[in-house]
């Protein structure tokens, strides 16, 4: 086996349909050894019998992971599959028809690279706000999913500060026979929404000294349905992501105060009184920001205070 696509999917059966009909319609290279890899990750839904459904067009192959955890489910397909070439995506994404002929490509042309990441576009099934279209590329793009750092191939090293994302990411084996791993403390887990999985594993791989490639013409589309172009989702999000970075490790404790450093409870006073103060009169990049760095402080407090309750 040349090359596994890996799937993680939890109770979307639906959106895992949709994704794999259109991964029946990939090119793919000649003489290529691959396969699809979706990890059910304790599902209660249709999504057992979607992999029945449409395994007799694609060679696919269906792996049930009870522990839950969007991390538990990526490291039980790193150790059932034996491909040199991994390649995740998400259950929510369009996949063009080249992609997996420009990834192929690129591992060939960078044997030395660890990791490669493409673009990823979003695909509204709605209007968006036009809050969230405007600035879905840089202050809401993990949020919208929209990763697009140009038309030109380039390095990503130690020196690049926004890598790739999950949703269009590819690793070689190689890297996890040196004991990296996706982390299991941070990641979505079907109750707490955080987020960094991928991103911290790609810091791992670059403190080793290694480099990837950003590969513009590997391209994905995420779909955006209508539930998560709102604010709510927004805070949710952003909540998430502040809790990940308690969990790696990234925020200062400090002086606490109610189980969560005193500074963290001033500034998220501080950024819920300038977005309710500015949400109705002024610009969206004014309370847009602070209802980010909100969200992102109520985040810290919760983490801190579970584990001060623990």
């Amino acid at each position: 086996m040349d090359v596994a696509i890996i799937i993680c999917t939890y109770n979307r059966a639906d959106n895992l349909r949709r994704t794999l009909e259109v991964m029946c319609a990939l090119q793919v290279p000649a003489d290529l050894q691959w396969e699809v890899v979706v990890v059910d990750n304790n599902s209660t839904d249709a999504t057992r019998a979607v992999c029945v459904e449409v395994g007799g067009r694609l060679p696919l192959r269906y792996i049930f992971e009870p522990r839950q955890g969007k991390s538990h489910a990526l490291n039980r397909a790193v150790a059932e599959t034996t491909a040199p070439l991994l390649t995740f995506t998400d259950d929510d994404v369009d996949v063009d028809g080249e992609w997996l002929l420009h990834i192929w490509d690129a591992a060939q042309r960078h044997p030395q690279a660890s990791f490669f990441g493409g673009r990823i576009l979003p695909r509204w099934e709605a209007p968006p706000p036009r809050w969230l279209a405007q600035n879905s590329a840089r202050l809401l793009r993990g949020v919208a999913v929209h990763y697009d750092s140009g038309k030109t191939e380039h390095l990503l090293s130690g020196k690049v500060k926004l890598l790739c994302f999950g949703a269009n990411l590819v690793l070689r084996r190689s890297v996890f026979d040196r004991g990296i791993h996706f982390p299991e403390h941070v990641g979505p887990n079907g109750e707490i929404p955080m987020r960094g999985e991928e991103t911290e594993l790609m810091q791992q791989i670059l403190a080793l000294g290694n480099h990837g490639v950003y590969v513009p013409n590997a391209l994905v589309h995420h779909r955006n349905p209508a539930q998560r172009m709102t604010e709510r989702y927004l805070r949710e999000w952003f909540t998430g992501y502040g809790m990940t970075e308690v969990r790696l490790g990234h925020v200062r404790r400090g002086l606490c105060v109610f189980g969560a450093p005193l500074r963290v409870w001033f500034k998220f006073g501080w950024y819920s009184a300038v977005y309710g103060l500015s949400r109705w009169t002024l610009p969206s990049r004014i309370w847009l920001r602070a209802e980010v760095k909100s969200a992102t402080r109520l985040g810290i407090i919760q983490e801190f205070r579970r584990r001060h309750t623990v």
